[in-house]
């Protein structure tokens, strides 16, 4: 419940944002554009005393920053992390595995995960007791059918009874948040070697 209020909350926050920026860059621009009406002479006047001061600075080292917009700043503030990289056609490498399969986040989000990682709602990742750190696994929910591709970033799960603990974001692919514990498949994988032409 806590999770859902923060998560509307957050795109609340981030709707209003974009908007308010929106409104600014597009009242930037009308601003920018100079007027017919405008008067000739007031900018001959900016242009000579712009042309006075480069001719004084002249052969004198002036350090000048330059202007930066506050609408760039704000953009770059609001990034996103960068979606999951598309990998491609995958090969299966190793043994398959059926067991239990649980989600954790809660207070476990934005800690720092085995490999050094910090655990979000947004990546697909897991943790398994003894895959490498950072190889790809499937992991299939057997219930429906779902799998989703996820690399193994922690260790664990605690429990002896689970075989591997998936991320938020792996337990909504897999539709198995509102169970909590799903029997699943899992199958290390790697991309495939790619044709030659």
């Amino acid at each position: 419940m806590m999770m859902r209020r923060t998560i509307g909350l957050s795109l609340a926050l981030l709707v209003v944002s974009a908007t308010a920026m929106a409104k600014q860059a597009h009242s930037g621009h009308d601003e920018a554009a100079p007027s017919s009406k405008s008067k000739p002479a007031k900018a001959e006047t900016i242009a000579g005393k712009l042309h006075g001061k480069q001719q004084r600075a002249h052969g004198k080292a002036v350090a000048r920053s330059e202007p930066r917009h506050a609408g760039q700043a704000r953009q770059q503030a609001a990034r996103l992390p960068p979606p999951d990289q598309y990998i491609g056609p995958l090969q299966v490498i190793g043994q398959r595995e059926i067991g239990a399969a649980a989600w954790y986040g809660g207070h476990h989000i934005g800690r720092r995960t085995a490999s050094g990682d910090r655990l979000d709602a947004v990546h697909l990742t897991a943790a398994h007791r003894s895959l490498p750190l950072h190889s790809l696994v499937r992991v299939t929910n057997l219930s429906n059918g779902r799998s989703v591709v996820c690399r193994i970033t922690d260790r664990g799960p605690v429990s002896q009874r689970l075989l591997i603990d998936v991320s938020p974001s792996v337990a909504d692919e897999l539709d198995m948040k509102r169970a909590g514990i799903a029997k699943v498949a899992i199958e290390p994988v790697a991309p495939a070697p790619s044709a030659p032409r």
